[in-house]
């Protein structure tokens, strides 16, 4: 069978389950521009003093050295600055002056008043106070919270919830806040029922197969809007593996891939060759699992065998460690697959090849 783009959509489009039948709740992040709210630039002071500016850029602020009461500071990412598998570096903090009130998943929260916020941050009280004499209204005093309370405060529901983010800058991008402390605007936050799947969707979200998810909202929406948005994320299709030893490995290669992602910096000041590359090939292995997932169910028992023996956990929460030598690790891993003399004897199929092209010709390969 040849399988054109539209076949593939058609395809992708009847899978009944959805991510919104898997999650808890999927959800826009901060609000793109609220007066009075701050982030905080740590490019140029790596320490927690640094440089305080309003997020609306009409509001004019003088720049200063602050250190701003950290347990009102959460590390901040925006579209402009999206991950892929890893939360990208730490440029900007955001500050909250809310308190967070428990433990659930689904937090409880308030907006800490003026006069408390005066006597309990008043670093905090101060540039606030600072922002609102300088904004357009003038007026010399914080009268109530609402002078600074954001727009829609709905995602301080999921503040230290684990979490996937998902921002679209010509193409979905997806990085798992293991810790759920990230302030983020222009993007989508997803948390799942199931916290073991959230490597196995964080993968997905980054496959080729979320290039279709706007063409499917487009088709049954009979609109074409490609703006992310929560309502069209929602719809996107969710398939398991029929094979247990398939969705662990995509899992475990995603996990490689948060290591690589967030080792990217160091790999770049030792000048390490074949970084990118080392990236690409277990994004390309875990998206050979995935379009087969999705699409064929047919990946030749081989190849699997050589993956499973090849690519396992080393151990927990692996990815999150600054060891140097996990990257050699990874690095042989994959000349052990590509050495294998099982690996040249595999074939795909010409239904799968021809899924393929055809992602390729599409810019999805």
């Amino acid at each position: 069978m040849f399988w054109s783009k539209d076949d593939i959509v058609e395809r992708l489009s009847k899978i009944p389950r959805t991510l919104e039948d898997i999650s808890i709740d999927i959800f826009e992040g901060v609000p793109p521009a609220n007066d009075l709210v701050y982030k905080t630039d740590l490019s140029k002071e790596h320490c927690i003093d640094a440089t305080s500016g309003c997020r609306n850029p009409q509001t004019n602020i003088s720049v200063e050295q602050v250190s701003i009461e950290q347990e009102l500071m959460y590390p901040y990412m925006d579209g402009s600055a999206s991950g892929e598998f890893a939360i990208p570096s730490e440029q900007y903090r955001f500050m909250l002056p809310h308190e967070i009130l428990d433990y659930n998943i689904r937090k409880e929260y308030r907006i800490i008043q003026p006069e408390e916020l005066k006597t309990k941050f008043p670093i905090a009280y101060n540039q606030l106070m600072e922002a609102k004499q300088n904004s357009e209204t003038g007026k010399q005093n914080l009268d109530s919270a609402d002078c600074y309370r954001l727009e829609d405060e709905s995602f301080l529901q999921y503040i230290k919830t684990p979490k996937i983010i998902v921002t679209s800058n010509y193409r979905l991008r997806a990085s798992y806040d293991v810790e759920g402390k990230h302030v983020f605007s222009e993007g989508i936050g997803v948390v799942l029922g199931d916290p073991t799947l959230y490597h196995y969707i964080t993968a997905v979200l980054n496959s080729s197969i979320a290039r279709a998810l706007p063409e499917i909202w487009n088709r049954e929406n009979m609109q074409s809007k490609n703006q992310l948005n929560s309502r069209m994320l929602k719809r996107f299709p969710i398939e398991f593996p029929k094979k247990q030893i398939t969705e662990t490995l995509i899992s475990t290669i995603c996990r490689y891939l948060i290591y690589l992602n967030r080792q990217k910096q160091t790999a770049r000041d030792y000048s390490i060759p074949g970084y990118q590359k080392l990236i690409d090939f277990y994004r390309r292995i875990a998206d050979l699992l995935i379009l087969d997932t999705y699409i064929t169910n047919d990946l030749d028992p081989k190849f699997l065998e050589i993956l499973a023996e090849n690519i396992t956990a080393s151990g927990e929460e692996f990815e999150y460690s600054d060891d140097i030598n996990l990257l050699i690790g990874l690095q042989e891993i994959k000349k052990n697959i590509l050495e294998s003399a099982s690996f040249r004897e595999c074939r795909f199929n010409s239904e799968f090849t021809n899924i393929l092209a055809t992602l390729k010709n599409n810019g999805a390969w």
